[in-house]
């Protein structure tokens, strides 16, 4: 019973070295910055960063053009005449190709999904056995 309670020599040496390996695998500081998971900059840094971006921004919507100068510029026009419907009189439902589909272009669907699930498809190989294939 006590022996089981003990690490042997061997089983250490797994322990470390399996440790090791997965402490290998982990990304570096920099990758991590890159992804923006570790911040690259202190506090104080990320502040005035984001002061400045604010100084920025406030400024830039501070001298946005006026309605009067987008319309003279010519990228602003606004039409005199509004024409308006009832909703009753017009049909707002979308078109449903799907349901004009022919039998041969459902089985033509179907095997080119076949085709990318088999061929281009990234799976794990022990997912394989998984994928789902629709009948020809």
């Amino acid at each position: 019973m006590l022996s089981s309670c003990f690490i042997t020599g061997t089983d250490l040496l797994l322990i470390l070295f399996l440790t090791a390996e997965r402490l290998s695998q982990r990304p570096t500081a920099k990758e991590l910055e890159q992804r923006n998971i570790l911040p690259a900059k202190n506090e104080v840094d990320r502040r005035l960063e984001r002061s400045e971006i604010k100084r920025r921004l406030t400024r830039k919507l501070s001298q946005r053009p006026t309605v009067a100068e987008l319309q003279a510029r010519k990228i602003l026009r606004f039409h005199e005449d509004v024409e308006s419907t009832h909703a009753e009189d017009y049909d707002r439902r979308a078109d449903k190709p799907w349901t004009k589909l022919t039998p041969a272009d459902k089985a033509a669907i179907r095997k080119e999904l076949n085709e990318f699930k088999s061929s281009e498809m990234e799976v794990h190989e022990e997912s394989r056995i998984y994928t789902r294939f629709h009948r020809p």
